[in-house]
């Protein structure tokens, strides 16, 4: 009912408002509609100005009015209904706090809604508030607040208690502090608050500081904040006390505090700039009060903060440090800012690395100290554009020959122009060859980068390097060229591509033995040779590689995995020629990883006519009676390997007379 009434009563005053605006523009007709406080509708307010608690009666003067409402705290400002929680049907209402308040009384008469607003002023009836400094001299000093409830009245009675009486106006007078003296003991002091035409004289007006009444701590005064501008214009905000003398110390570092020539005794939030300081030291501010006895509170000590970039030489990296003095009260946690917003905070670390940065952009850096009860100090900004140096050369490289079709490639950077993207370029020519070319993708972000278009038992490979950074800087030059060795085997030789893998001769040759996994078992120094004699009797699985190092040894070149294994190799010659002429005169068997051996030799007719356990020892084509004749001959051959397996082999060959 109250919703659809307020919607009649809305359309009433719409319709009103165009017939008293007719012919004037829009916009003024849209204006008149968004007033509630409309000049229809009537009705008295009683009292309509009085002392708080002031309660009031509304007599309404429309005939025969329907759901007639009223809103006792309406704003005249607002352009929308009031909330069904803010009005009521009561005619009736008590204000319990001073202030001017509009009454909004609507409802409808006769198919037709109205409005009205009238206006209430309720006065000021609390007691001032005030503190004393008592001193054992008898000197008093009383503070009045200057708040809203001084401001109220037309004039404060101040009843020193001692006979002596002052009126004073808080809207009007210059100070809020008022001295005294007395001869004997401090009677109660008697603050009235009070109006010209001696409205709402009562006793709730009325103040009372005796003897008991504790004085204002000093403690309040303190340092909020500490702000270092680039300017080296330090501003120091703080509190202070009405009649109270403060004045703002600074000591540079750990030195001496001096007076800065900055003093004041007002109450509340005061500013003090000091200027002409060193943005980039460290400075510690201190309030020295002074109340009328004499006494002297310091209050905590709160430094100024610096900001500085540190020694980290990584680019796209803003390496960040900062210092202060420490605070009499505790420090809860520095808050590090980059263009105005918070990037970091922490308790207790004095540094920060910025890796969220880029090459071409700058960056403003500030810190903060928050301290107990939020103190806060904060230092000079900073601007800071991330390094842009030139990387420097390569000068650290491995190139490693991993199969028939896989060179792989791997370098190590070092100084400064390194930043968190990169393209490492990858050249490669024949070996022999200045005709290098790129082989490495766009923009490789590997350090080990592996070519597999290439034929490692065909030829030999180079490849030079150049490392280009984020801000699109490359080093110098390419590094110098690391070439491709190439391990093969000539049983029982291994051998390897003479050609230098460098520039310069190679400084040494290791060959390096090597178990399954690729793990290294032992290094056998080769000095310069290029080639190297196979124990093979010796050995069980093993593999060999070569590692070829330059003068100084920044570049290594390391050859391919030469694998062998255990299984026993036997090389039986198939005829053989005892005629004196010191070639093939012996029937002979080579034998590679084999521990244990046993050969026999049989006549066509399965005689026995050699046998012999050792290795190097062959038939010489003789036999008891003398030369065997020449024909064919059989053989059985029982051999062990170094893992303990038994190999056996039967056949046959010729011998020729």
């Amino acid at each position: 009912m109250k919703h659809k009434l307020l919607i009649l009563f809305l359309l009433s005053i719409f319709s009103l408002a165009q017939l008293e605006v007719s012919g004037q523009e829009s916009t003024a007709r849209t204006a008149a509609t968004q007033s509630f406080c409309g000049s229809t509708g009537g009705f008295n307010v009683m009292p309509a100005e009085g002392c708080a608690p002031l309660t009031v009666n509304v007599k309404n003067l429309v005939p025969k009015p329907e759901s007639l409402t009223y809103a006792f705290r309406f704003d005249r400002n607002q352009n929308t209904p009031p909330n069904t929680s803010e009005t009521t049907q009561d005619s009736t209402f008590t204000y319990q706090i001073p202030g001017t308040y509009t009454i909004l009384q609507y409802g409808s008469a006769n198919g037709t809604g109205f409005s009205q607003c009238k206006d209430v002023v309720v006065k000021e009836t609390r007691g001032p508030n005030a503190e004393i400094i008592a001193c054992q001299n008898g000197k008093v000093r009383l503070t009045i607040a200057s708040d809203d409830i001084s401001k109220a009245y037309d004039a404060i009675e101040i009843n020193w208690g001692d006979g002596a009486k002052q009126s004073v106006n808080i809207k009007t007078s210059t100070t809020a502090y008022f001295d005294h003296t007395y001869a004997g003991a401090r009677p109660a002091i008697t603050l009235r608050g009070t109006y010209t035409n001696g409205q709402c004289s009562t006793s709730t007006n009325t103040t009372t500081l005796d003897a008991n009444t504790p004085p204002p701590s000093l403690e309040a005064i303190r340092i909020l904040n500490v702000s270092m501008p680039a300017s080296g214009d330090a501003k120091v905000i703080y509190e202070g006390i009405e009649g109270v003398e403060t004045k703002l110390y600074i000591a540079k570092g750990d030195g001496d505090l001096t007076f800065t020539n900055k003093s004041g005794q007002t109450g509340g939030t005061q500013s003090a700039s000091v200027p002409l300081l060193d943005p980039k030291v460290v400075y510690r501010f201190q309030l020295w009060s002074t109340d009328i006895c004499g006494n002297i509170i310091k209050s905590p000590i709160v430094s100024s903060m610096t900001i500085k970039q540190g020694g980290l030489s990584l680019d796209e990296i803003i390496a960040l440090e900062w210092e202060n003095e420490p605070n009499t009260a505790g420090l809860v946690e520095y808050q590090l800012k980059r263009n105005g917003a918070v990037i970091f905070t922490t308790a207790d670390k004095r540094s920060f690395e910025d890796t969220d940065v880029k090459c071409g952009n700058t960056y403003q850096y500030e810190i903060v100290a928050i301290v107990e009860n939020d103190v806060r100090s904060y230092s000079a900004p900073i601007s800071l554009d991330p390094k842009t140096s030139a990387p420097a050369d390569i000068n650290n490289a491995v190139v490693t020959v991993k199969d028939e079709n896989t060179i792989g490639t791997k370098v190590e950077l070092s100084g400064e122009g390194l930043t968190s993207s990169y393209n490492l370029i990858v050249e490669r020519a024949l070996l022999g060859s200045t005709s290098f070319e790129i082989v490495s993708p766009a923009n490789n972000q590997s350090l080990q980068w592996d070519d597999a278009n290439v034929s490692t038992s065909r030829n030999s490979y180079c490849y030079r390097f150049q490392y280009e950074n984020a801000c699109k800087l490359k080093s110098p030059s390419f590094s110098a060229p690391v070439c491709s060795i190439l391990l093969t085997t000539n049983t029982p030789n291994i051998v390897w591509n003479p050609d230098a893998p460098f520039i310069n001769p190679v400084e040494s040759y290791d060959l390096q033995q090597v178990d399954e996994p690729g793990n290294l078992i032992n290094v056998i120094p080769k000095g310069l040779s290029t080639s190297h004699t196979l124990d093979l009797a010796s050995q069980s699985d093993f593999g060999y590689r070569i590692e070829a190092k330059s003068p100084g040894g920044n570049f290594t070149s390391l050859s391919n995995v030469l694998n062998f294994r255990s299984e026993a190799i036997l090389l039986i010659p198939d005829a053989f020629t005892p005629n004196g002429d010191s070639y093939n005169e012996r029937f002979e068997v080579k034998a590679y990883f084999v521990k244990d051996f046993s050969m026999s030799v049989f006549s066509r007719w399965g005689e026995v006519i050699f046998h012999s356990t050792d290795i190097a020892e062959g038939w010489d084509g003789n036999v008891k009676t003398g030369k065997a004749p020449g024909g064919y001959y059989l053989y059985k051959i029982e051999a062990t390997n170094s893992s303990g397996q038994t190999v056996v082999k039967n056949g046959s060959f010729l011998l020729i007379r």
